[in-house]
């Protein structure tokens, strides 16, 4: 299966790779803005950082299911691409 047929298929899935793209982005910026986000915490983080983490941890399962999904869409595509097969 081409990859056009895949995706006449399953359009979603470029709005998957776009949002996880745009996860991979966030995570960065914000690692770079807050070096000390995944530090161990001291007794009291700022809020600005506290904020960061939790959006990393949001960002983080976010990105797995989105994986998850993508695995499943493409295991559906494999399957299909069987069934086709004529023996």
């Amino acid at each position: 299966m081409t990859s056009l047929n895949r995706l006449l298929i399953a359009p979603e899935i470029i709005a998957v790779d776009l949002a996880d793209a745009a996860l991979v982005a966030l995570e960065r910026s914000l690692r770079v803005e807050h070096p000390l986000v995944d530090a161990p915490p001291p007794t009291e983080h700022p809020p600005i950082r506290r904020r960061a983490r939790a959006v990393l941890r949001r960002a983080a399962r976010l990105r797995m299911a989105l994986r998850r999904y993508r695995a499943l869409v493409h295991a559906i595509l494999c399957e299909a691409e069987h069934d086709d097969l004529p023996f």
